[in-house]
């Protein structure tokens, strides 16, 4: 009996150092991670705007009756020189031009590309009701928005980072070999450059 019962005690001994093994086993494998952290979002500014409007550059006897002006946009929450206007010239001759250079600045943080370049179609009238004279007119006007270096087209999608400033060139010419019979006159000289964030 005291030989069962030594028996007992250490199969019973046995067993209590195998689960205390098996808990130390599995203390050791196990393992806390932790992730900690902080964030912060600067503040960003949007802010592209018209600079450094030219005089007129003429060719032929082109000639300017109002000059531009840079000034607020038509929307009251628009910012300082959004809106390039009140422009009037007067195109005599085939060859004749006028054209304007100023900047498109990227004065914000963000990243800018054009979104939209929304350009009208030239409308010609003439006051006596020639038609003939507006259609000589509107199909010999050519109106174009280049950049200045490298004359390439200013198009949708075109990039302009943050603290870049592009110069473009807007001008307005007469190219046909035909002449009206009478003054035309031409509205719709609107282009619209609507940048988003890149």
């Amino acid at each position: 009996m005291e030989k069962e019962r030594k028996i007992k005690t250490l199969s019973l001994v046995a067993l209590i150092v195998a689960v205390i093994g098996l808990t130390v086993a599995f203390a050791a494998l196990s393992q806390t991670l932790t992730i900690n952290g902080t964030a912060k979002v600067n503040t960003a500014t949007w802010d592209i705007h018209f600079e450094s409007l030219s005089e007129a550059s003429l060719t032929g006897d082109a000639s300017v009756t109002t000059a531009p002006t840079i000034n607020v946009g038509k929307d009251e929450a628009a910012k300082p020189n959004t809106d390039i206007s009140n422009f009037e010239v007067v195109l005599t001759k085939p060859g004749d031009s006028v054209t304007y250079t100023f900047d498109v600045t990227n004065a914000g943080t963000i990243d800018a590309t054009l979104g939209t370049l929304t350009k009208t179609a030239p409308e010609c009238s003439s006051p006596t009701s020639v038609e003939e004279d507006a259609t000589i007119v509107c199909d010999g006007l050519t109106y174009t928005l280049t950049y200045t270096d490298g004359g390439q087209e200013v198009k949708q999608n075109d990039v302009l980072n943050h603290g870049e400033t592009k110069n473009l060139t807007l001008k307005l010419s007469y190219d046909s070999d035909k002449l009206p019979s009478d003054d035309v006159l031409i509205n719709g000289l609107g282009i619209t450059l609507n940048y988003v964030q890149k």
